[in-house]
């Protein structure tokens, strides 16, 4: 079987977290899924109605300005949709067809897929206070969840983590209560997983949760484990950002030993992504380790 091809070059950048800007969720998307699309109409129109109350005057400067920036976004979609403009939604996108797949200590992949063991944790939170995630219970939840993982990204080894990817449900019933937010952290083993679990700082918040967590009704958690092992799971993306597993970067063993910082060199990372578009990698069964059909 032909070498697994990596589609990314080494990196001296390191892996984002979970808690990064570029790769949490956005305030303004939390906020906005804390309450009824209506609640923020009506919030709105209520405003406006008090500006044109208040100056009666600027109604017609309240009601072009917001014809100006509709048309404004409607122009911007057209320009768009006839390559006029750049299209900010494919910053990132990989435009081909790729897998993620765990490389050896020196960078490279070998000719196996799915060669190694993963481990996954969901782990889930949702406040249904009528307040959503600004209730003072939920609060601490989230500076919690904050710690753990921070932990996890200052002991990727020893944790044998690898990356997580964080989404907002969208099958939350429509109530005035802020919407589930889930992570999916990814490591190499269950082991992993188990030693953050019993670590200081995640027993710090599971003991918080067990003193507390009848004063807080109104707030859900919940986790799932599962691990796969070598020649149980498999991937594939198209047209997409890296996520999931394909978020993941490992560093690069330096020769000779080497730790980070010796030997002159920056330490390098070598992305999860690989070729997924030819016959080694093609399958369900390829990616597998199954076979080439």
């Amino acid at each position: 079987m032909a070498p697994l091809n990596p589609l990314l070059d080494p990196t001296t950048t390191r892996p984002p977290t979970s808690l990064d800007q570029s790769t949490s969720i956005p305030r303004q998307t939390l906020l906005f899924n804390n309450f009824q699309p209506s609640t923020w109409l009506l919030a709105a129109a209520a405003l406006q109605g008090t500006l044109t109350w208040l100056f009666p005057s600027a109604f017609r400067f309240t009601v072009i300005s917001a014809l100006l920036i509709l048309l404004y976004r409607a122009t911007d979609v057209f320009l768009m949709m006839y390559g006029v403009k750049r299209n900010p939604a494919m910053d990132g996108v990989i435009r081909e067809k790729f897998s993620a797949q765990i490389p050896f200590a020196d960078g490279s992949f070998g000719d196996r897929p799915s060669r190694d063991k993963v481990a996954v944790i969901m782990l889930g939170s949702k406040s249904n206070h009528p307040l959503g995630i600004f209730s003072p219970g939920y609060q601490k939840v989230a500076q919690l969840y904050a710690d753990m993982v921070a932990d996890l990204e200052a002991n990727r080894d020893e944790y044998s983590y690898l990356t997580s990817t964080r989404w907002v449900s969208n099958t939350d019933p429509a109530i005035n209560a802020s919407r589930e937010i889930m992570t999916i952290f990814y490591f190499r083993s269950l082991e992993g997983v188990h030693k953050f679990a019993h670590g200081p700082i995640h027993r710090k918040g599971w003991d918080w949760w067990s003193r507390n967590s009848k004063e807080h009704p109104e707030i859900s958690i919940c986790h799932e484990v599962y691990e796969a092992d070598a020649g149980r799971w498999e991937n594939v993306y198209l047209n997409y950002r890296p996520m999931g597993l394909a978020s993941a970067r490992f560093p690069i063993a330096q020769t000779g030993g080497q730790k980070e910082g010796e030997g002159g060199g920056e330490k390098q990372w070598i992305s999860a992504i690989v070729d997924a578009s030819k016959a080694n990698m093609k399958s369900s069964k390829a990616r597998l380790g199954w076979g080439s059909h």
